[in-house]
Order: structure tokens, then sequence, then C-alpha cells
């Protein structure tokens, strides 16, 4: 999507955002052919990561990348798409006769010491941003970038294995949505990463203790551990290689980085 200028057009974004999406789905078509309970568990799994996004967006704001208003009026409009996709996915959980998302206790999450500079809250994290600047707008853009490609793999993986044309179709809708939020966070990832020495220093040490998907750590172990497999084992094997390529390709990262992420997927 973009503007006359030739780049993502941020208004264009948010005069044409995607609300409620229950009218597109097939929900009727679940109480003759419902999905089998592992698809239903990664439907779960990726509804309760997409409902997220606003303590996500939290943590992105009391950084430095509130400053930058194209960045955070993106981010505005992203969470609001991002909370109807949670809601169609709570919809096929609900035409299957299954509890909302809401409507179940999650178990025990992990506690990895890695992990513990992800699972910093508001106050802490907005201490450790202190002296990292503006530069700390490309971190989270390349972040972004690289859970975006993450979530579309699960979804398409999703999809594969589930084999219901109701889910395909949900799934369609909901990763022509999430296209342009791959966009936006490539274009500026590409960009900040080009133009800051710094950036790449900073998002290299980021992503040396990531977790992945953003808004994993906070799941409860045994989800994780399912969702790791369901998408990342078997015939899924070359996924997680795919997006350590990809993660390679960026501006100022290298193979070296990409394997880190990587393993990060299949921890």
């Amino acid at each position: 999507m973009t503007s006359e200028s030739g780049g993502f057009d941020v208004r264009g974004f948010a005069r044409t955002a995607h609300g409620n999406h229950r009218s597109e789905l097939d929900l009727q078509a679940f109480s003759t052919a419902p999905l089998d309970a592992d698809s239903l568990a990664a439907v779960r799994y990726l509804g309760r990561l997409e409902s997220g996004t606003m303590e996500h967006l939290r943590n992105l704001l009391v950084t430095a990348t509130h400053k930058d208003a194209r960045v955070t009026a993106f981010l505005v409009t992203w969470a609001f798409e991002k909370f109807w996709i949670a809601d169609a996915l709570d919809a096929v959980l609900q035409a299957n006769g299954r509890p909302g998302l809401r409507d179940e206790e999650e178990g025990r999450v992990r506690h990895s010491r890695s992990e513990a500079a992800v699972r910093r809250g508001p106050i802490r994290r907005a201490i450790s941003a202190m002296n990292k600047g503006f530069p700390i707008v490309g971190v989270h853009m390349t972040l972004g970038l690289i859970d975006e490609w993450v979530m579309d793999a699960a979804y398409l993986r999703l999809d594969q294995q589930a084999g219901s044309a109701a889910l395909s179709g949900t799934v369609a809708v909901v990763r022509e949505v999430k296209q342009r939020h791959r966009e936006f966070f490539d274009e500026e990832s590409r960009r900040r990463l080009a133009e800051s020495e710094r950036t790449v220093a900073l998002t290299r040490k980021e992503l040396a203790h990531a977790t992945w998907p953003i808004g994993a750590v906070d799941r409860a172990a045994e989800d994780r551990t399912f969702f790791e497999r369901y998408v990342f084992d078997g015939g899924g094997s070359t996924i997680a290689a795919d997006i350590a390529a990809k993660v390679a390709a960026l501006p100022g990262l290298d193979a070296r980085v990409g394997a880190s992420v990587a393993k990060g997927l299949r921890s």
C-alpha cells in the first residue's frame, strides 16, 4: 500500500482499517465439518497472540517509538486490526463448540533465564530504553517484521494441516489484513537498518534473546511447546530455515543472526 510519494500510505491504511470480519466467515460450515483438536489448539494460540497486542503496544510506546508520529499512527491502526483478527479466531472457536479465547485459564508459563529481558514490565522497559534513543524504533520495526513472518508461516501451516475449506477462508481473510502490516514493517525496518549502524547493533543484541512469536513469553508452557512442534516440526521443518534466510538478508544482519532467530523458533 503506497502513497503518491512512493512510501507506505499510513493515512490510507488508517482510513481503510478492517474491522469486524464475522460476516465474511463461513462459520456455519463448522457445524457439519468441525476442526480437529490440534487445529483448534493452534487457532486458540494464534488468537491469544493476536489479542495480546495492546500489551505489546504499551511496551513499545513507553520507549522513544512513541515520539515518531508516523510509526505511532500506524501502530494504533495495526492494534485495531489485530483486535478484530483475534475476534475472527474467537468466532471460529465458538462455531466449533469450544470456549472463547478468554473463557479458559492458561497454565503456568515458562521461566527461562534467557527470556528475562523480554519479561520486563513497562517501567523497566522505559528505563532500559532511555539511553537507546531513536534507534530503538528501528529495533521495534525489525522485531515486528520478523514476527509477521513467523505468524504468516503459522497461519499457512495451520491451513495446510487443518484441511478445512471453511478455515482456509478465515486464514485468507486474516492474511490479507496482515499483508499491509508486513509491508509497513518491511519498509521501515530496511530503511532504518540501512541508515544507522547503532540501529543494527541494538537489533542484533535484541534478537539474541527474542522470543517468537511476540507475546509467546506470556503463554502457557505446554501451549508454547505444542505450537512450536505444530508449526516447525515434520513437514514444517523448512519454515525456520526460510525465516532465518530472510533475517540474514536484512541490512546489517547476517546468517549468524538468522540462525539465532531460527533457534528461538524451536526452543
